[in-house]
């Protein structure tokens, strides 16, 4: 006889999910670190997971897949229902180029629309559903890279704006951070019309669920003793020897969580935290995720770290795991944001490094104007970006009254973290599916 099954009284059955595609065109040999964009995925996924209406399917390539697996395994989302990830492998395909994945894409994943997270992975525009395409900025085009790579016809500025114009026209729906993304970039550069542009603000992130340890956003002996254990573990993991047994919870450090890029800013920090700890004789250094590239012309870091013998006053810590990359926040004394522009307006650094009890100093530019704009508050941690020795002041006037200018941005962390992942995930859902978004 059958045994019959339970069920509760008049219990809804759970209304299928819309599912959206994520077009992730990542190249041969590219990283898939926990930063910039690749963050932005983990948030929409989490965001999605709360959300409840829609879910989304991750196109990637096989050559990727496995890194991009382990890392979001780490998220709070359920795999399957929330998120799914798709490769060619999966389905017995064979894809060694990125057409050949448009195929497989268009053929085993079904999707009622598209997001391309880089108007510059131009072969969404083969895709055959809905196509939104989030674009963070037009920097190639505003702040140019002087390098032999960087012009002629098939430099790198051709080549970014050729494959950008072909995509932004394809797309049904554009997706921006900011107005003046909106304006300056898209619609001035561009000639894109406003009416096909939604303006979607980020939500802020919020690392404390990282850290279980961390309560009240709060920094205690306990909790400084637990993110330096796992830093420390983390550089025994991969063979960081100068890290392996480093005081991470007693020394103090500037964290700087960004890419060195030409508007990252990033010699400027140095140039500071030096001014800092050789002329005030302060007691600092500066851990940086950004990897550190020797002999490298297109950047000035590396040739001025060189030239100021600062090789262990700036220690390159990349690819933090989420984990690790909240302790990172949470041992600092300071983090510092030196962008000169961003794609949005609230850099994540400063809810990054607030939600887990660090203050943070961003640059003035564009995006930060936006922000103070709401929030005045922070216009006295706002600094020019081309003052180190005004830089080197506020970094020490900060460290000297960490509480009180934590507890004033943990006021504003409070406010502006109010629109939530949800909201932004279900806007950019909405864009891929119905080329309209809520603001």
């Amino acid at each position: 006889m059958r045994a019959l099954r339970s069920r509760k009284p008049n219990a809804p059955a759970e209304t299928p999910r819309v599912p959206v595609g994520i077009w992730a065109q990542w190249p041969r040999g590219a990283r898939w670190s926990n930063e910039g964009m690749t963050r932005l995925v983990g948030f929409l996924i989490e965001g999605i997971a709360k959300e409840g209406t829609f879910m989304f399917r991750l196109v990637l390539p096989d050559w990727i897949r496995d890194e991009a697996e382990q890392d979001l395994q780490s998220l709070e989302a359920v795999a399957g229902r929330d998120y799914t990830l798709h490769s060619p492998r999966d389905a017995g395909w064979e894809a060694e180029d990125f057409p050949q994945l448009v195929e497989y894409a268009n053929a085993e994943v079904p999707v009622e629309g598209w997001l391309s997270i880089f108007p510059t992975f131009d072969f969404a525009a083969g895709l055959e559903k809905p196509l939104a395409v989030i674009f963070p900025d037009a920097i190639p085009k505003t702040f140019h890279e002087y390098s032999d790579l960087a012009w002629g016809p098939v430099g790198n500025h051709f080549e970014w704006e050729r494959k950008v114009r072909g995509l932004v026209t394809r797309a049904d729906r554009l997706v921006t951070f900011s107005e003046h993304v909106r304006d300056e970039h898209v619609g001035r550069l561009f000639d894109i019309p406003a009416s096909k542009v939604s303006v979607v603000p980020h939500a802020q992130p919020d690392l404390a669920p990282a850290l279980p340890f961390v309560h009240n956003r709060t920094r205690t002996a306990k909790s400084l003793r637990k993110a330096g254990d796992l830093l420390r573990a983390h550089a025994r993991q991969r063979g960081w020897g100068y890290l392996q047994d480093y005081p991470f919870e007693q020394a103090p450090y500037v964290a700087v969580s960004t890419q060195d890029r030409v508007t990252k800013n990033v010699r400027l920090i140095v140039d500071a935290a030096l001014r800092a700890t050789r002329q005030e004789r302060r007691d600092l250094k500066i851990f940086s995720t950004a990897p550190l590239h020797f002999g490298a012309d297109w950047t000035p870091l590396p040739s001025y770290i060189e030239q100021h013998l600062a090789l262990r006053d700036i220690v390159s810590v990349p690819d933090l795991p989420r984990v690790e990359h909240a302790a990172f926040y949470h041992c600092a004394e300071v983090a510092v944001h030196a962008s000169i522009f961003e794609g949005g307006h609230a850099p994540f650094p400063f809810s990054e490094a607030v939600s887990v009890g660090t203050p943070c100093l961003m640059a003035n530019g564009p995006h930060v104007a936006e922000l103070v704009a709401s929030e005045p508050n922070l216009a006295p941690f706002v600094f020019d970006p081309n003052d180190a020795d005004g830089l080197a002041a506020l970094i020490g006037d900060t460290i000297d009254r960490r509480e009180e200018v934590l507890a004033v941005q943990r006021e504003v962390f409070e406010r502006v973290r109010r629109r939530s992942w949800a909201d932004v995930a279900a806007a950019y859902a909405r864009a891929a599916v119905e080329g309209s978004v809520g603001q």
